[in-house]
């Protein structure tokens, strides 16, 4: 009989002696490498030896020797179900260690931070599995089950952020809650203080592990640069991954990336989650992050908690970009230089959509990607209303006070770049521009996840985006409109010119 051996860090596929049937596991458990067609292994070569090297253009996951992530073993199961083959699962891992629940809910109620319904349920549910994906649409409230997580295991535990402004922002929610009783850990940022529970950044672990910078590099940096960490305290960081039960990556639509899957990797943790509002790619890789944090084992999508007026409304409206007055060149950077960045007409319409939304009472935030975009609709809109500037580059202390001067009232707009894509906090906004495009389907849900939370006399909240008529650039808005309709109504223009709905 075909059996399943668990350890701690993989599992293994043993006595399978039907050769068709591993190579089709095989193929179940691999996926199409985005691109993988232009590589030199792909069309086949002769290496410097004389031997043909050539590529399928998949990444497997399993070995040719049956091993392969523990995240994938539902689906592997579900994999011999499927063809009636009986098959053995023999788990070999380490004995789990005893969990103290600590009671929170006191200090929660007193901090006005009672756990809803959804998030009882969630935790309840997580607590049935040692492994799994909880998606929670942004505003739900992540931070909140992680916490309350956590305390009902009641083992040493590490929650992974992806930049240093989560990183003290989950930091100072867990001292609150646990208090004095309990010490919490920070990893990051130069700081290097293990405890009971920790917050810890992927940048500053996968140092420890040796990575090096650009292979810690994220595709969504969650805030500026970190200070590094001293390398005499490597060794006490791997110490921590090997002795905490309970490991949580939020933000874990990143778990595809090197650093993430390198950690996992390195740990025998008991209870190992994602925590995502989008936790997918776009790039077809979805098969890494379930490998390391398993299949989806709670799901709390948006619509659900507007409905149960846990979260506003958006309204969602599609503005229609003239096409460009002559034809442009087909590279995509040159495109997006001349359309978006420099493109007078469609800069003075983001301009135009801000003072519109500010003057109906809708605090606004106006989303750029390119730095050099930032400063020429910062300069523009400075004449029209009370604004602020921010990128990755600005330091924590900036950014927190440009939130301040928007909750104060002394700021109506904030124009910012990527670093508020994700984790940020600011339930105040209620108006959202997205001035800077882009295909992305995690982003566009994290965009408009920032002005969807609950705040006093909000009843709903306003999202302008760009129909933009040109190359490359007109596929990126229809794929938008397409994932925000999937939880929310959004406006197409009609029909006109040449557009056309997607």
């Amino acid at each position: 009989m075909t059996r399943i051996v668990r350890y701690d860090k993989a599992c293994v596929v043993m006595d399978e002696d039907d050769e068709k049937l591993f190579r089709a596991l095989d193929n179940h458990l691999s996926f199409q490498v985005q691109g993988a067609e232009h590589s030199k292994a792909f069309k086949g070569y002769i290496n410097e030896r004389g031997e043909e090297v050539t590529w399928d253009g998949r990444k497997h996951l399993m070995s040719c020797t049956g091993r392969f992530p523990p995240g994938l073993l539902p689906r592997v199961l579900k994999f011999y179900e499927n063809r009636h083959k009986p098959i053995e699962v023999i788990d070999r891992r380490s004995p789990q260690l005893e969990g103290r629940p600590k009671d929170i809910l006191p200090t929660l109620q007193e901090m006005g931070k009672v756990p809803r319904a959804y998030q009882n349920q969630a935790v309840q549910s997580a607590k049935t599995k040692d492994r799994g994906i909880i998606k929670i649409c942004t505003g739900g409230g992540k931070s909140l089950v992680a916490t309350s997580l956590i305390a009902e295991l009641g083992k040493p535990a590490i929650i992974y952020v992806i930049g240093k402004d989560l990183l003290y922002q989950m930091h100072g929610l867990f001292e609150s809650v646990f208090g004095k009783s309990t010490k919490i850990g920070i990893i990051g940022d130069g700081k290097c203080e293990i405890g009971e529970i920790n917050v810890a950044t992927v940048w500053s672990v996968g140092q420890a592990l040796g990575l090096k910078k650009k292979k810690v590099t994220l595709d969504d940096e969650g805030s500026g640069e970190e200070k590094k960490i001293d390398p005499a305290k490597f060794r006490a960081i791997k110490e921590m991954l090997l002795a905490c039960a309970v490991h949580i990556f939020d933000e874990c639509h990143l778990a595809s990336c090197d650093t993430v899957q390198t950690i996992v990797r390195n740990l025998k943790g008991e209870h190992v989650y994602g925590m995502s509002a989008s936790p997918w790619r776009d790039d077809g890789s979805d098969l890494l992050i379930e490998g390391a944090l398993g299949d989806r084992i709670v799901d709390i999508p948006a619509r659900e908690l507007i409905d149960t007026n846990y979260l506003v409304e958006p309204i969602i409206r599609f503005l229609a970009v003239p096409p460009p007055p002559k034809r442009l060149k087909r590279q995509y950077q040159t495109i997006y230089s001349k359309y978006i960045i420099e493109n007078e007409v469609r800069n003075k319409m983001v301009v135009k959509g801000a003072k519109k939304l500010v003057e109906q009472g809708y605090p606004t935030l106006v989303l750029f990607h390119a730095i050099k975009h930032g400063k020429i609709l910062h300069e523009m809109l400075s004449d029209e209303l009370p604004v602020a500037l921010l990128s990755g580059k600005d330091s924590s202390k900036k950014r927190e006070q440009v939130k301040q001067d928007l909750e104060s009232g002394k700021i109506s707009c904030i124009i910012a770049s990527k670093i508020f894509d994700i984790g940020i906090d600011l339930p105040s906004l209620s108006g959202l521009i997205v001035a800077g495009g882009g295909k992305s389907s995690v982003r566009a849900l994290q965009r408009i996840g920032r002005v969807i939370r609950p705040f006093p006399g909000k009843t709903q909240s306003a999202v302008i985006d760009f129909v933009d008529q040109a190359p490359y650039l007109i596929e990126h808005s229809q794929r938008r409109f397409e994932i925000y309709s999937q939880e929310f109504e959004a406006t197409w223009p009609k029909e006109r010119g040449g557009l056309t709905r997607p």
